[in-house]
This record gives C-alpha cells, sequence and structure tokens, in this order.
C-alpha cells in the first residue's frame, strides 16, 4: 500500500509542477511518464517473485 500512495503522491506533484511548463503536451506527458515508471518497477518486482518461486 505504501508503494501506490507514493506513486499517487508523486504523480500529483509532478502534475502541479509540469503545469507551469509550456508547451502543455510536453507538461501533461511529465506525470504520466513518472507514473509509467512505478507501473513499470511493480511489473518487474512482481515477476522477480513469480521467478523466486
Amino acid at each position: 500500500m505504501g508503494r501506490v500512495l507514493t506513486a499517487i503522491i508523486s504523480t500529483i506533484i509532478c502534475g502541479a509542477a509540469a503545469s507551469f511548463i509550456e508547451p502543455f503536451v510536453f507538461a501533461m506527458s511529465i506525470p504520466v511518464a513518472l507514473m509509467g515508471g512505478f507501473i513499470l518497477v511493480e511489473i518487474q518486482r512482481k515477476n522477480g517473485k513469480q521467478k523466486a518461486l
């Protein structure tokens, strides 16, 4: 649960900071990329656990 909360808070903070960046499309891609990074890390962690079994 801690990782999910960290991902949500980080994405919101990144979105707020990116809202001042121009152009708008680039500003909105930063929070999406951050959340994608969290998702990839969790997928890799899950796959690592399955291989250990």
